[in-house]
C-alpha cells in the first residue's frame, strides 16, 4: 500500500473512522469537529495526527484547513455528519418525518462536507449516516447529497451495511455514500455496490458475551477508573473455550495497563428489581406479556419496551448516544446493571487502549455517535484495494 495515501476526517467525533483508517494504513492528515469533548478524546488517542481542529464546519473554510495542513493533495475525505436530524427514533422535541416534522439545521450539514470535497478534490469521499436520511423531509436531503456530489464532479454510490456482518458485535445498519472523482480511479460500470468495498462477511457474528464476557464483574454504581484487568477471568474463559479471539483483539496494545472507563452507573432499587425480572434477550414488554409485574412508572402504552436486557448469544442492539441518559435499553445479560462505557466501547469495537478522559455522560455519548473502527477499517481496506 503506497505510504502516500492520505485522508481528512470531517465531523470526526472521538475518532472511529480515523482509528479504522489508521489501522488499514491510511495516514490521517487532519480531523475536524466542533465538540470540545470529542476533540479532547481525539487528541488523547491520536498523537500522530498532525492537525486536530476544533471548528464548526458550517463556518470553517476549506481554504483555512488547506493553509493549516499545508497541502491540497488528499486522497480520501471521510466523515459522518450528525445524524440526529435524520433519525427515525427522534420523538422528544418533534420528529424528522411525518406530521410532527420539525426544522433542524443539522440536516443540511452534508452540504458543508461536500464543500470540502469540492475544494480538496480527493479521489474518493465517504459519508456515513443513519438510514433515516433517505426519508427525512421526503428524502430531499438524501437526493440532495447525491445530486450535489454529481454537480461537483463525483459519481456517488449509496448502500446499506450492517456492522455485525463484519465482526462488530452489534447490529448497526448504516447508510454509506461513497463518491469517486469522475476523472480519477473508480469502479467501472453502474453495477458497482458499496458493499463490494467491504469484503466478505463474517461466517458467524460476534456475540455480546464474546465481546464483554472477560471484563471484571461489577454491581450497579461500582468500578474504578482505572482498575485492574481481570486476567484470571480471561484465563477461566479460555479454559472453558469461551473465547473467540475478540477479547484478545480488544486487549491489543494495552501492554498490561489498567482498564479504563469500566465504571457502572448507579440505579435506584426499583429499576434494579425490574432488571432482575428480565430474561436475557428480553425487553419489558415481553416480560409483561409472559406475566411479570414490572414496577417502572413510565406510560405503558408508549414505553412498554423501555427496559431491554441484552442477549449474550447474539450481537448487541445498536449502541446509541441515548445511553448517556439512562442505559435502560442496554442491561447487562448477567450482571444486574446497565453497561459501562468500556462495555459499550467494546460493542463498538474500540480497543481497551482507546481512552475516554471525559465525564461518563460524555463517554456514552461519544461512543454511541462513533463509527465502529472495525467497520471503518474494512471500508478503508476496500478503498485501498480499489485505488491501488
Amino acid at each position: 500500500m503506497p505510504a502516500s495515501l492520505t485522508s481528512i476526517d470531517l465531523f470526526a467525533g472521538c475518532g472511529g473512522i480515523s482509528l479504522g483508517f489508521e489501522r488499514a494504513g491510511i495516514r490521517v492528515l487532519a480531523a475536524v469537529d466542533t465538540d470540545p469533548k470529542a476533540v479532547e478524546v481525539y487528541e488523547s488517542n491520536f498523537p500522530d495526527v498532525p492537525h486536530i481542529v476544533r471548528e464548526d464546519l458550517s463556518s470553517y473554510s476549506p481554504e483555512d484547513l488547506e493553509y493549516r495542513i499545508g497541502t491540497r493533495n488528499v486522497d480520501i475525505i471521510a466523515g459522518g455528519p450528525p445524524c440526529q436530524g435524520y433519525s427515525n427514533v427522534r420523538q422528544v422535541d418533534g420528529s424528522n418525518h411525518g406530521d410532527r416534522l420539525v426544522s433542524d439545521h443539522r440536516r443540511t450539514l452534508y452540504r458543508h462536507f461536500l464543500r470540502f470535497v469540492k475544494h480538496f478534490r480527493p479521489t474518493v469521499f465517504v459519508m456515513e449516516n443513519v438510514l433515516g436520511i433517505r426519508s427525512a423531509e421526503g428524502g430531499i436531503h438524501f437526493e440532495g447529497a447525491l445530486s450535489s456530489s454529481e454537480s461537483i464532479g463525483y459519481v456517488p454510490y449509496a448502500g446499506v451495511v450492517n456492522a455485525a456482518d463484519y465482526g462488530v458485535p452489534q447490529s448497526r445498519r448504516r447508510l454509506l455514500i461513497v463518491g469517486f472523482d469522475q476523472s480519477g480511479t473508480g469502479p467501472s460500470g453502474r453495477d458497482f455496490k458499496v458493499e463490494d468495498l467491504m469484503g466478505p462477511k463474517t461466517d458467524r457474528p460476534t456475540s455480546v458475551w464474546e465481546a464483554i464476557g472477560d471484563l471484571p464483574a461489577l454491581d450497579a454504581g461500582q468500578g474504578m477508573d482505572p482498575m485492574p484487568y481481570a486476567t484470571d477471568r480471561l484465563l477461566a474463559l479460555r479454559a472453558q473455550t469461551q473465547c473467540n479471539g475478540y477479547f484478545e483483539s480488544m486487549l491489543t496494545e494495552t501492554n498490561g495497563n489498567p482498564l479504563t472507563a469500566h465504571v457502572a452507573r448507579p440505579h435506584n432499587a426499583r429499576d434494579l428489581r425490574d432488571f432482575s425480572r428480565l430474561r436475557p434477550g428480553e425487553n419489558s414488554k415481553q416480560a409483561i406479556e409472559r406475566g411479570e409485574s414490572m414496577e417502572f412508572p413510565y406510560n405503558r402504552d408508549v414505553f412498554q419496551d423501555k427496559y431491554n436486557k441484552l442477549d449474550p448469544t447474539k450481537p448487541s442492539r445498536t449502541v446509541l448516544a441515548h445511553m448517556s441518559r439512562d442505559g435502560l435499553m442496554y442491561i447487562h445479560p448477567e450482571q444486574n446493571r446497565s453497561l459501562t462505557p468500556r462495555e459499550a466501547a467494546r460493542l463498538q469495537s474500540f480497543p481497551d487502549s482507546f481512552h475516554f478522559p471525559v465525564p461518563r455522560t460524555h463517554q456514552y455519548r461519544l461512543i454511541g455517535n462513533a463509527v465502529p473502527p472495525m467497520l471503518a477499517e474494512r471500508l478503508a481496506q476496500g478503498i485501498i484495494g480499489l485505488l491501488t
